[in-house]
Protein backbone atom coordinates (compact mmCIF):
# COMPACT_ATOMS: atom_id res chain seq x y z
CA UNK A 1 0.00 0.00 0.00
CA UNK A 2 3.08 2.40 0.75
CA UNK A 3 4.47 3.75 -2.13
CA UNK A 4 4.93 7.56 -3.78
CA UNK A 5 1.99 7.49 -5.24
CA UNK A 6 -0.05 7.15 -2.19
CA UNK A 7 -2.17 10.24 -1.74
CA UNK A 8 -4.05 12.22 0.99
CA UNK A 9 -7.32 11.34 -1.10
CA UNK A 10 -7.44 7.91 0.58
CA UNK A 11 -8.28 10.08 3.61
CA UNK A 12 -11.64 11.04 2.02
CA UNK A 13 -12.53 7.23 2.63
CA UNK A 14 -12.61 7.63 6.38
CA UNK A 15 -14.43 11.04 6.09
CA UNK A 16 -17.20 9.39 4.63
CA UNK A 17 -17.27 6.14 6.91
CA UNK A 18 -17.35 8.42 9.35
CA UNK A 19 -19.96 10.26 8.21
CA UNK A 20 -22.11 7.21 8.00
CA UNK A 21 -21.05 6.13 11.81
CA UNK A 22 -22.48 9.50 12.85
CA UNK A 23 -25.51 9.00 10.73
CA UNK A 24 -26.05 5.29 11.90
CA UNK A 25 -25.94 6.11 15.56
CA UNK A 26 -28.48 9.67 14.83
CA UNK A 27 -30.81 7.50 12.54
CA UNK A 28 -34.18 8.98 13.77
CA UNK A 29 -36.19 6.11 13.91
CA UNK A 30 -34.93 3.14 16.66
CA UNK A 31 -32.20 5.44 18.27
CA UNK A 32 -30.88 3.88 21.32
CA UNK A 33 -31.68 0.12 20.49
CA UNK A 34 -28.67 -2.67 20.78
CA UNK A 35 -28.90 -3.01 16.42
CA UNK A 36 -28.24 1.12 15.60
CA UNK A 37 -25.12 0.62 19.18
CA UNK A 38 -23.86 -2.73 17.11
CA UNK A 39 -23.35 -0.95 13.59
CA UNK A 40 -22.14 1.84 14.62
CA UNK A 41 -19.28 0.53 16.81
CA UNK A 42 -18.63 -1.92 13.50
CA UNK A 43 -17.87 0.61 11.34
CA UNK A 44 -16.59 2.96 14.07
CA UNK A 45 -13.95 0.36 14.40
CA UNK A 46 -13.45 -0.11 10.69
CA UNK A 47 -12.63 3.11 10.35
CA UNK A 48 -10.26 3.45 13.33
CA UNK A 49 -8.59 0.88 11.76
CA UNK A 50 -8.66 2.13 8.08
CA UNK A 51 -7.06 5.75 9.39
CA UNK A 52 -4.24 3.86 11.57
CA UNK A 53 -3.26 1.94 8.37
CA UNK A 54 -3.75 5.39 5.75
CA UNK A 55 -2.21 7.74 8.30
CA UNK A 56 0.89 5.06 8.52
CA UNK A 57 0.78 4.55 4.50
CA UNK A 58 1.75 8.36 4.25
CA UNK A 59 3.77 9.05 6.93
CA UNK A 60 6.01 6.31 5.38
CA UNK A 61 6.01 7.93 2.00
CA UNK A 62 7.55 10.88 3.28
CA UNK A 63 9.72 9.16 4.61
CA UNK A 64 10.94 7.26 1.85
CA UNK A 65 10.48 10.15 -0.53
CA UNK A 66 10.91 13.14 1.46
CA UNK A 67 11.08 15.13 -1.47
CA UNK A 68 7.35 14.51 -2.66
CA UNK A 69 6.50 16.58 0.41
CA UNK A 70 6.97 20.02 -0.51
CA UNK A 71 5.92 19.19 -4.34
CA UNK A 72 2.28 18.46 -2.69
CA UNK A 73 1.88 20.91 -0.81
CA UNK A 74 2.20 23.27 -4.06
CA UNK A 75 0.27 20.49 -6.42
CA UNK A 76 -2.78 22.51 -7.73
CA UNK A 77 -5.08 18.72 -6.95
CA UNK A 78 -3.27 17.32 -4.36
CA UNK A 79 -2.44 20.23 -2.03
CA UNK A 80 -6.10 20.71 -0.95
CA UNK A 81 -6.50 16.75 -0.27
CA UNK A 82 -4.48 17.85 2.50
CA UNK A 83 -8.05 18.37 4.63
CA UNK A 84 -9.50 15.28 4.42
CA UNK A 85 -7.08 14.36 7.21
CA UNK A 86 -8.02 16.07 9.94
CA UNK A 87 -11.89 15.95 8.45
CA UNK A 88 -11.77 12.13 8.78
CA UNK A 89 -9.98 12.63 12.56
CA UNK A 90 -12.71 14.42 13.84
CA UNK A 91 -15.25 11.75 12.85
CA UNK A 92 -13.49 9.27 14.81
CA UNK A 93 -13.63 11.70 17.93
CA UNK A 94 -17.24 12.01 17.53
CA UNK A 95 -18.25 8.42 17.98
CA UNK A 96 -15.70 7.95 20.85
CA UNK A 97 -17.42 10.58 22.62
CA UNK A 98 -20.65 9.32 21.92
CA UNK A 99 -18.96 5.40 23.66
CA UNK A 100 -18.26 7.75 26.62
CA UNK A 101 -21.55 9.38 26.92
CA UNK A 102 -24.03 7.66 26.19
CA UNK A 103 -22.50 3.51 26.12
CA UNK A 104 -20.16 4.64 30.03
CA UNK A 105 -17.09 4.37 27.71
CA UNK A 106 -14.28 5.88 29.88
CA UNK A 107 -14.30 8.03 32.84
CA UNK A 108 -13.83 11.97 32.74
CA UNK A 109 -10.26 11.56 32.15
CA UNK A 110 -11.31 9.85 28.82
CA UNK A 111 -13.30 12.80 28.06
CA UNK A 112 -10.55 15.25 28.57
CA UNK A 113 -8.39 13.23 26.27
CA UNK A 114 -10.84 13.55 23.04
CA UNK A 115 -11.11 17.00 24.01
CA UNK A 116 -7.12 17.61 24.09
CA UNK A 117 -7.22 15.81 20.63
CA UNK A 118 -10.17 18.08 19.38
CA UNK A 119 -8.02 21.18 20.46
CA UNK A 120 -4.91 19.30 18.29
CA UNK A 121 -7.17 18.70 15.58
CA UNK A 122 -8.50 22.02 15.54
CA UNK A 123 -5.03 23.49 15.50
CA UNK A 124 -4.12 21.17 12.00
CA UNK A 125 -7.41 22.69 10.87
CA UNK A 126 -6.58 26.08 10.90
CA UNK A 127 -2.90 25.59 9.42
CA UNK A 128 -3.93 23.52 6.66
CA UNK A 129 -7.03 25.96 5.94
CA UNK A 130 -4.66 29.17 5.98
CA UNK A 131 -1.51 27.36 4.90
CA UNK A 132 -2.98 25.98 2.01
CA UNK A 133 -4.97 29.24 1.06
CA UNK A 134 -1.44 31.15 1.53
CA UNK A 135 0.00 28.25 -1.18
CA UNK A 136 -2.86 28.69 -3.85
CA UNK A 137 -2.15 32.47 -3.09
CA UNK A 138 1.48 32.56 -3.72
CA UNK A 139 2.85 29.37 -4.71
CA UNK A 140 0.39 28.37 -7.62
CA UNK A 141 -1.04 29.66 -10.64
CA UNK A 142 -4.51 29.30 -11.72
CA UNK A 143 -7.38 29.68 -14.48
CA UNK A 144 -11.13 29.60 -13.75
CA UNK A 145 -11.46 26.32 -15.75
CA UNK A 146 -8.81 24.52 -13.56
CA UNK A 147 -10.89 24.66 -10.73
CA UNK A 148 -12.26 21.86 -8.66
CA UNK A 149 -14.50 21.10 -5.77
CA UNK A 150 -11.21 20.06 -3.75
CA UNK A 151 -10.43 23.67 -3.05
CA UNK A 152 -12.95 23.11 -0.36
CA UNK A 153 -11.90 20.49 1.90
CA UNK A 154 -9.21 22.36 4.09
CA UNK A 155 -12.19 25.13 4.13
CA UNK A 156 -14.56 21.97 5.34
CA UNK A 157 -11.91 20.57 8.00
CA UNK A 158 -12.85 24.07 10.08
CA UNK A 159 -16.09 23.22 9.85
CA UNK A 160 -16.45 19.59 10.66
CA UNK A 161 -14.34 20.32 13.82
CA UNK A 162 -16.48 23.21 15.06
CA UNK A 163 -19.48 20.64 14.84
CA UNK A 164 -17.20 17.77 17.24
CA UNK A 165 -16.23 21.21 19.41
CA UNK A 166 -20.55 22.14 19.61
CA UNK A 167 -20.55 17.99 20.75
CA UNK A 168 -17.76 18.23 23.40
CA UNK A 169 -18.82 21.30 24.23
CA UNK A 170 -22.40 19.89 25.84
CA UNK A 171 -20.36 16.80 27.31
CA UNK A 172 -18.39 19.21 29.66
CA UNK A 173 -20.81 21.28 30.60
CA UNK A 174 -21.19 18.54 33.65
CA UNK A 175 -17.96 19.11 34.78
CA UNK A 176 -16.77 22.30 33.50
CA UNK A 177 -18.96 25.14 32.41
CA UNK A 178 -15.93 27.41 32.22
CA UNK A 179 -14.70 25.13 29.40
CA UNK A 180 -17.73 24.35 27.95
CA UNK A 181 -18.41 28.27 27.41
CA UNK A 182 -14.69 28.19 25.54
CA UNK A 183 -15.31 25.20 23.11
CA UNK A 184 -19.06 26.23 22.26
CA UNK A 185 -17.56 29.94 21.33
CA UNK A 186 -14.23 28.73 19.53
CA UNK A 187 -16.42 26.54 17.43
CA UNK A 188 -18.70 28.92 16.45
CA UNK A 189 -15.85 31.32 15.32
CA UNK A 190 -14.65 28.08 13.27
CA UNK A 191 -17.83 27.60 11.44
CA UNK A 192 -18.36 31.05 10.45
CA UNK A 193 -14.58 31.11 9.14
CA UNK A 194 -14.87 28.30 7.26
CA UNK A 195 -18.00 28.58 6.15
CA UNK A 196 -17.25 32.30 4.87
CA UNK A 197 -14.26 30.58 3.24
CA UNK A 198 -16.36 27.65 1.50
CA UNK A 199 -19.39 30.04 0.12
CA UNK A 200 -16.56 32.24 -0.99
CA UNK A 201 -14.76 29.13 -2.65
CA UNK A 202 -18.64 27.88 -4.00
CA UNK A 203 -19.70 30.67 -5.97
CA UNK A 204 -16.64 30.93 -7.78
CA UNK A 205 -16.79 27.18 -8.75
CA UNK A 206 -20.78 28.15 -9.74
CA UNK A 207 -19.07 30.50 -11.91
CA UNK A 208 -16.67 27.96 -13.42
CA UNK A 209 -19.51 25.80 -14.12
CA UNK A 210 -21.34 28.51 -16.01
CA UNK A 211 -18.01 29.88 -17.85
CA UNK A 212 -16.48 26.44 -18.46
CA UNK A 213 -18.87 23.85 -17.97
CA UNK A 214 -18.79 20.95 -16.24
CA UNK A 215 -15.80 19.11 -14.83
CA UNK A 216 -14.30 16.37 -17.22
CA UNK A 217 -15.53 12.66 -16.10
CA UNK A 218 -12.96 11.90 -13.84
CA UNK A 219 -13.28 15.07 -11.35
CA UNK A 220 -16.96 15.65 -12.12
CA UNK A 221 -18.01 13.57 -9.19
CA UNK A 222 -16.23 16.13 -7.01
CA UNK A 223 -19.18 18.81 -7.37
CA UNK A 224 -20.86 17.41 -4.62
CA UNK A 225 -17.82 18.26 -2.26
CA UNK A 226 -19.35 21.34 -2.58
CA UNK A 227 -22.72 19.85 -0.46
CA UNK A 228 -20.62 19.47 2.59
CA UNK A 229 -20.12 22.88 3.73
CA UNK A 230 -23.82 22.68 3.75
CA UNK A 231 -25.03 20.21 5.80
CA UNK A 232 -21.86 20.08 8.09
CA UNK A 233 -22.15 23.77 8.44
CA UNK A 234 -25.77 23.93 9.18
CA UNK A 235 -24.99 20.93 11.71
CA UNK A 236 -22.85 22.69 13.82
CA UNK A 237 -24.80 26.23 13.84
CA UNK A 238 -27.44 24.03 15.45
CA UNK A 239 -25.48 22.32 17.74
CA UNK A 240 -23.63 25.27 19.14
CA UNK A 241 -26.42 27.79 19.02
CA UNK A 242 -28.26 25.19 21.57
CA UNK A 243 -25.41 25.00 23.73
CA UNK A 244 -25.09 28.50 23.79
CA UNK A 245 -28.98 29.47 24.03
CA UNK A 246 -28.70 26.99 27.72
CA UNK A 247 -25.62 28.55 28.64
CA UNK A 248 -25.63 32.44 28.36
CA UNK A 249 -28.72 32.99 30.64
CA UNK A 250 -26.01 31.90 33.41
CA UNK A 251 -24.43 35.74 33.33
CA UNK A 252 -27.10 37.50 33.28
CA UNK A 253 -26.23 41.36 34.10
CA UNK A 254 -28.86 43.52 31.61
CA UNK A 255 -27.30 43.66 28.21
CA UNK A 256 -27.26 41.63 25.02
CA UNK A 257 -25.91 39.09 24.77
CA UNK A 258 -25.79 38.70 28.73
CA UNK A 259 -29.08 39.19 29.12
CA UNK A 260 -31.31 36.32 29.58
CA UNK A 261 -32.73 35.79 26.16
CA UNK A 262 -29.39 36.50 24.67
CA UNK A 263 -28.52 32.90 24.32
CA UNK A 264 -32.19 32.09 22.82
CA UNK A 265 -31.23 34.97 20.01
CA UNK A 266 -28.17 33.10 19.20
CA UNK A 267 -30.07 30.34 19.01
CA UNK A 268 -32.60 31.57 16.81
CA UNK A 269 -30.17 32.85 14.46
CA UNK A 270 -27.86 29.79 13.95
CA UNK A 271 -31.53 27.86 13.39
CA UNK A 272 -32.32 30.14 10.44
CA UNK A 273 -28.78 29.35 8.90
CA UNK A 274 -29.05 26.38 9.37
CA UNK A 275 -32.35 26.18 7.37
CA UNK A 276 -30.71 28.64 4.66
CA UNK A 277 -28.16 25.82 4.40
CA UNK A 278 -30.07 23.05 4.26
CA UNK A 279 -32.49 24.95 1.58
CA UNK A 280 -28.58 25.83 -0.51
CA UNK A 281 -28.28 22.08 0.14
CA UNK A 282 -30.99 21.50 -2.03
CA UNK A 283 -30.22 23.87 -4.28
CA UNK A 284 -26.56 22.03 -4.64
CA UNK A 285 -27.87 18.48 -5.08
CA UNK A 286 -29.58 19.35 -8.10
CA UNK A 287 -26.99 21.69 -9.46
CA UNK A 288 -24.26 18.51 -8.63
CA UNK A 289 -26.80 16.11 -10.14
CA UNK A 290 -27.29 18.08 -13.45
CA UNK A 291 -23.42 18.26 -13.53
CA UNK A 292 -22.40 14.55 -13.61
CA UNK A 293 -25.72 13.53 -15.95
CA UNK A 294 -24.70 15.62 -18.75
CA UNK A 295 -21.22 14.75 -18.39
CA UNK A 296 -22.40 11.00 -18.54
CA UNK A 297 -24.35 11.97 -21.25
CA UNK A 298 -21.61 13.24 -23.20
CA UNK A 299 -18.75 10.66 -22.11
CA UNK A 300 -20.43 7.94 -20.76
CA UNK A 301 -19.82 5.65 -17.93
CA UNK A 302 -17.36 7.17 -15.35
CA UNK A 303 -13.88 4.97 -14.60
CA UNK A 304 -14.32 4.00 -10.87
CA UNK A 305 -11.70 5.72 -8.58
CA UNK A 306 -11.14 7.11 -5.12
CA UNK A 307 -13.28 10.20 -6.45
CA UNK A 308 -16.23 7.90 -5.96
CA UNK A 309 -15.80 8.25 -2.14
CA UNK A 310 -16.31 12.17 -2.65
CA UNK A 311 -20.25 11.27 -2.66
CA UNK A 312 -20.65 9.79 0.71
CA UNK A 313 -19.41 12.63 3.21
CA UNK A 314 -21.26 15.34 1.62
CA UNK A 315 -24.59 13.54 1.69
CA UNK A 316 -23.82 11.99 4.92
CA UNK A 317 -23.70 15.26 6.36
CA UNK A 318 -26.97 16.89 4.74
CA UNK A 319 -29.20 13.89 5.81
CA UNK A 320 -27.82 14.67 9.19
CA UNK A 321 -28.79 18.40 9.01
CA UNK A 322 -31.98 17.19 8.11
CA UNK A 323 -32.46 14.80 10.88
CA UNK A 324 -30.83 17.44 13.30
CA UNK A 325 -33.64 20.07 12.22
CA UNK A 326 -36.17 17.40 12.76
CA UNK A 327 -35.15 16.86 16.29
CA UNK A 328 -35.26 20.65 16.89
CA UNK A 329 -38.14 21.76 15.20
CA UNK A 330 -40.03 18.82 16.31
CA UNK A 331 -40.69 17.72 12.70
CA UNK A 332 -41.74 14.26 11.47
CA UNK A 333 -40.91 15.69 7.63
CA UNK A 334 -37.62 16.28 8.57
CA UNK A 335 -37.06 13.33 10.20
CA UNK A 336 -38.70 11.08 7.74
CA UNK A 337 -36.48 12.95 4.76
CA UNK A 338 -33.41 12.36 6.84
CA UNK A 339 -34.40 8.57 7.33
CA UNK A 340 -34.96 8.31 3.90
CA UNK A 341 -31.68 9.61 2.64
CA UNK A 342 -29.75 7.92 5.20
CA UNK A 343 -30.82 4.82 3.57
CA UNK A 344 -30.00 6.10 0.31
CA UNK A 345 -26.30 7.29 1.77
CA UNK A 346 -26.01 3.71 3.32
CA UNK A 347 -26.48 1.67 0.17
CA UNK A 348 -24.39 3.96 -1.87
CA UNK A 349 -21.21 3.74 0.88
CA UNK A 350 -21.79 -0.25 0.92
CA UNK A 351 -21.67 -0.34 -2.90
CA UNK A 352 -18.72 2.30 -3.41
CA UNK A 353 -16.71 -0.01 -0.39
CA UNK A 354 -17.63 -3.35 -1.94
CA UNK A 355 -16.48 -1.75 -5.30
CA UNK A 356 -12.80 -0.45 -3.72
CA UNK A 357 -11.79 -3.66 -1.77
CA UNK A 358 -12.17 -5.21 -5.36
CA UNK A 359 -10.29 -2.59 -6.82
CA UNK A 360 -7.90 -2.68 -4.21
CA UNK A 361 -7.54 -6.73 -4.61
CA UNK A 362 -6.49 -6.34 -8.26
CA UNK A 363 -4.58 -3.11 -7.80
CA UNK A 364 -6.67 -0.90 -10.08
CA UNK A 365 -7.35 1.69 -7.33
CA UNK A 366 -3.55 2.11 -7.07
CA UNK A 367 -2.78 3.23 -11.13
CA UNK A 368 -2.03 6.81 -11.26
CA UNK A 369 -4.39 8.28 -13.73
CA UNK A 370 -3.24 11.04 -16.82
CA UNK A 371 -5.55 14.13 -15.84
CA UNK A 372 -4.53 16.99 -18.34
CA UNK A 373 -3.37 20.68 -15.84
CA UNK A 374 -1.20 22.76 -18.37
CA UNK A 375 0.15 25.01 -15.38
CA UNK A 376 3.25 24.37 -13.45
CA UNK A 377 5.23 21.38 -13.58
CA UNK A 378 4.30 20.43 -10.16
CA UNK A 379 3.54 16.87 -10.72
CA UNK A 380 5.25 14.32 -8.04
CA UNK A 381 5.92 11.46 -9.80
CA UNK A 382 7.98 12.99 -13.02
CA UNK A 383 10.90 15.53 -13.50
CA UNK A 384 10.46 18.99 -15.68
CA UNK A 385 8.03 18.48 -18.01
CA UNK A 386 7.85 21.44 -20.76
CA UNK A 387 5.49 24.00 -20.62
CA UNK A 388 1.80 22.90 -22.30
CA UNK A 389 2.36 19.21 -21.53
CA UNK A 390 -0.08 16.97 -19.74
CA UNK A 391 0.86 16.32 -16.00
CA UNK A 392 0.01 12.92 -14.05
CA UNK A 393 -2.09 13.90 -11.02
CA UNK A 394 -2.26 10.63 -7.93
CA UNK A 395 -5.62 10.92 -7.33
CA UNK A 396 -5.62 8.02 -5.65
Amino acid sequence: MCNRNFTWAWHTVIMGTGGISALVHAFPYGSGSPAIKVVTLIIFSLNLLLFVLFTGAIIARYMMFPDTWLKMIRHPTQGPLMGAFPAGATTLINIALVAQQEWNFGDTGFLYTLWGCWWLNSIVSYLIAFGMLHVMMVEQKYTLDTMTASWLLPAISLIVASSTGGLLSTALKAQSMKFAILTALFSLTMVIIGLGLALMMITVYLARLVISGPPEKLLVLSAFVALGPFGQGGYSLLINGKNLSEMLPLYVSGTVPEVAAGGQMIFLFCLCGAYILWSMGICWIIISSNSIFSVLKKEGGIPFSLAYHGLIFPNAVFALLSVQLGNVLNSDVFRGFGAAWTVIVFILWLSIFARTILAVIDRSVFVVLDIAVPLLPLDINDSIKPAGTSYTIGIN
